[in-house]
């Protein structure tokens, strides 16, 4: 392989594909990426056999080949280089990277060890906008399980209808669903790793336009002009989550994002270790209190509007805390659905972003 490539160009490439590489003892090929001139350009690949992702550069070719080479110091060394314009050669296994003022040798690895990225179609069974997609999966991420023990709900869940994608994740203590609308689609339902998932947020982070998505039996590819990252899907029956959403509330509170966010968070110096903070809404009053026998006790007051009639539940604060997140609105509304039931938390007038927390027991008076 001879040829010359621009070095901003190179270190973004090779940002984009790093992230996914392994640090396998037992297989080195895993902590590779491949360099591989393709058509015409330069193709780099990375994979942890779960998740395998191709990005393409224009380069200026004087002659193919491949080679992989160790992602960290091949990233390392790219990253501190200041040079416009390198050089890359391969001998056996050793690539050349030479520039204005360096000349480098690494040392890499025979390439017919690589991993086979599987190759699917690219027939895009649908289009999202990259930046709704990242909105979408963000907003949910958080509420996926962290346990494999089910593996169906420690991904997100994804269903498509004609008009709409429907984005959801819960670990069965709290719940986030997220609604996007498109404007055409077949229908489909499958379940992304979680480890998908922050791989397509932090792709689509530099995207402009559209990605598109094929779903094939247990895997997926998602792409768009540059790069395309193919994964395998969850297998399982996801639970009928929206049987979990109330469809009716008996009270509701409406309270400031800023200072409710504010009061949570001075709350939770003082949580017990179940990490309880306590929501008590009456009148125009919103109360956040919380009581710890090592610490101490806090109740923070701030101004809300609460139609029908006072409430208290007892919830965990991280929850609190991520379901805000999502939240793009000045207000917050809370829907409290009775003794026992689930807290609802929306942004004011949003309606495809429904947030909703399981209580926990009172162990405070």
């Amino acid at each position: 392989m001879d040829l010359v490539v621009n070095q901003k160009r190179l270190i973004s490439a090779v940002r984009t594909v790093e992230k996914i590489v392994s640090k396998n003892i037992s297989l080195p090929i895993l902590n590779t990426i491949l360099l591989k001139t393709d058509n015409g350009r330069l193709k780099l690949s990375a994979t942890n056999l779960e998740i395998g992702i191709n990005y393409w550069l224009g380069v200026k070719i004087n002659e193919n080949g491949e080679i992989a080479v160790p992602a960290r110091v091949f990233s390392d060394f790219i990253n501190n280089v200041t040079d416009e314009k390198l050089s890359l050669i391969t001998k056996k296994n050793t690539i050349f990277i030479n520039s204005e003022n360096y000349k480098t040798q690494i040392l890499g690895i025979e390439t017919k060890d690589f991993p086979i990225i599987p190759q699917i179609k690219k027939e895009a069974s649908f289009k999202i906008n990259s930046q709704k997609v990242k909105t979408a999966l963000t907003s949910v991420i958080d509420s996926a399980s962290l346990s494999e023990t089910r593996p169906e709900i420690s991904g997100v869940y994804v269903s498509i209808s004609s008009k709409k994608a429907e984005f959801a994740a819960t670990d069965s203590f709290r719940l986030s669903e997220k609604i996007i609308d498109l404007l055409d689609s077949s229908a489909k339902t499958f379940i992304l790793p979680r480890n998908t998932v922050v791989e397509i947020i932090r792709v689509a982070e530099n995207i402009e336009g559209d990605l598109s998505f094929v779903v094939s039996d247990n895997q997926i590819l998602i792409y768009g002009d540059d790069f395309e990252i193919i994964s395998r899907l969850i297998d399982g029956h996801y639970p009928e989550y929206k049987r979990v959403i109330p469809e009716k509330f008996v009270a509701l509170a409406k309270v400031q994002k800023s200072e409710f966010e504010k009061s949570i968070r001075m709350a939770s110096i003082f949580s017990s270790s179940i990490s309880d903070i306590k929501i008590k809404a009456d009148k125009d009053l919103m109360e956040i209190s919380a009581k710890n026998s090592d610490r101490g006790e806090i109740a923070a007051n701030l101004a809300c509007e609460i139609k029908n009639k006072p409430f208290e539940i007892s919830v965990n604060y991280h929850y609190l805390l991520d379901g805000l997140k999502s939240v793009s609105t000045d207000h917050v509304i809370l829907e409290f659905t009775g003794d026992g039931g689930p807290l609802v938390i929306k942004g004011e007038n949003q309606k495809d972003h429904t947030y909703v927390i399981m209580p926990l027991r009172n162990l405070r008076n």
